[in-house]
């Protein structure tokens, strides 16, 4: 089933309700990491009651990888992407740059590089789930430019 429609649902409504009630001016300055913890705990249940119950998806808490959430090249392209140094340390700078379209990635969160200024949520954080000729990759947390993926509910045995 695809889920982009609800994903991008959630995108808007996430970024809407950060950067218009929980953003404050000078965040660094003003305890915004304080404003920001509520945020999540915020977008958790959010992405719960917009993405999770309607699709019937058997999902983790919001920012865990969500293996039934499959992230999938708009075209039959090659996705360019941030790969993490480690398995998920927060350096993005693994030598790959991009990843085949026959690989297998899973959703985790939405991404911005600033977690206390407005956010659009530009990047899609992904794991990657199978990649046949790569084995090792498997478990890699990477960043891909949201307008070059879409999402599909993915069971567990489906092509």
């Amino acid at each position: 089933m695809n889920l982009d429609e609800m994903m991008n649902r959630f995108r808007l409504a996430s970024t809407a309700l950060f950067n218009g009630h929980f953003r404050i001016p000078e965040p660094y300055e003003n305890d915004g990491w304080r404003l920001e913890a509520r945020f999540s705990e915020v977008q958790k249940l959010l992405f719960k009651k917009m993405v999770i119950e309607p699709a019937a998806i058997h999902g983790e808490e919001y920012g865990l990888p969500q293996s039934e959430i499959a992230v999938v090249s708009r075209g039959q392209v090659d996705l360019p992407i941030m790969l993490n140094r480690e398995i998920d340390s927060g350096y993005w700078d693994y030598p790959v740059r991009f990843v085949p379209h026959i690989c297998r990635l899973i959703f985790i969160a939405y991404f911005d590089w600033d977690q206390l200024n407005y956010r659009d949520h530009h990047y899609v954080r992904v794991q990657i789930s199978d990649w046949p000729l790569h084995p090792e990759m498997r478990g890699k947390h990477g960043l891909i430019e949201a307008t070059h993926i879409m999402f599909w509910h993915h069971l567990e045995g489906e092509q």
